[in-house]
């Protein structure tokens, strides 16, 4: 039955593929919805997967968009109904995928916000009337704009994935996967101050550890981390659309190309599968080129 192998498939990615808590509360709900639609297209509570074909998930990707969900919520919604069938294909509970060949509508690309050179270096000029809130916040603005990380691989750190000695950070990524990362000098003095500092107000510390900490000691939020971004990133520019870790990541991407780095080194420092996912920064890149050549050029029709 449909709703038994959705519970099937909501654990296998749970516990096998390991998901975010996150990507596994969204497909649920997304698979819940498309139940709830075929349960009531059908006019049958028990509904067999082999039943499902392609026109039911037309109709049910029909239905979102009539009821106003844009285009980026139906992809959503179709990504995780291939995935699903895609799962059941090969525990061979179907013999075919029925969302295989349905096309996901186009969504229209945002350029990534992104702070400037001297916006993300006057983030780093971090004041704060606790010490060691200063030098906390510090670090955590040096590790995201100078290793590109992202929210939930910051929080995931910890002390013995530090290796400053070496110059290196280990980071684990979606899927679990771990990469190794360079961070820079100022970085690791940054961490070394706010370490010093931490087993003054905390005691000792051992290697397992997190490394970034709340004012009570202990393993800081994503909503914690989040508040200090935003504040500090509205002190050095109030005019962003938004304020949010993933900006620093967005920087860090495009300021490496904008002096010269290598595409594909970058989409290994991000944890990127796919090099197509790294090249929305090139994008930003010629934006960037585009409104220096109109700026400059005595042929670019200025007026």
């Amino acid at each position: 039955m449909l709703k038994e192998k959705i519970t099937e498939y909501l654990d296998y990615i749970t516990r096998i593929r390991q998901y975010s808590p996150h990507t596994v509360k969204s497909y649920k709900r997304d698979l819940d919805d498309f139940y709830n639609f075929v349960n009531e297209y059908l006019g049958e509570p028990n509904i067999l997967l082999a039943s499902i074909d392609k026109i039911s998930i037309r109709h049910f990707l029909g239905k979102i968009s009539e009821e106003g969900k844009n285009a980026r919520t139906i992809s959503r919604k179709l990504a995780a109904l291939k995935s699903f069938f895609n799962w059941a294909l090969k525990q061979q509970m179907i013999q075919v995928n029925p969302a295989y060949s349905i096309k996901s509508p186009k969504i229209a690309k945002s350029l990534p916000v992104i702070l400037s050179e001297d916006d993300a270096e006057k983030l780093l000029e971090v004041e704060s009337d606790d010490e060691f809130i200063r030098l906390r916040d510090l670090t955590i603005f040096e590790i995201f704009y100078g290793c590109g990380i992202r929210l939930s691989e910051l929080i995931a750190i910890n002390i013995v994935d530090c290796n400053l000695r070496e110059g290196l950070l280990r980071v684990t990524g979606k899927g679990n996967k771990q990469r190794v990362l360079p961070i820079g000098k100022n970085a690791s003095k940054s961490i070394e101050n706010y370490l010093s500092l931490r087993r003054e107000r905390f005691g000792s510390t051992r290697s397992s550890d997190a490394l970034i900490l709340s004012r009570q000691g202990k393993r800081i939020s994503p909503r914690a981390v989040q508040k200090r971004v935003e504040k500090n990133m509205k002190r050095v520019n109030q005019n962003l659309r938004k304020a949010s870790p993933h900006i620093l990541r967005h920087s860090f991407a495009t300021h490496l190309l904008d002096n010269g780095a290598d595409l594909e080194a970058v989409r290994a420092l991000l944890g990127h599968e796919d090099l197509a996912t790294t090249q929305i920064y090139t994008h930003v890149q010629s934006d960037h080129l585009k409104k220096v050549y109109k700026q400059a050029h005595p042929r670019a029709g200025k007026k």
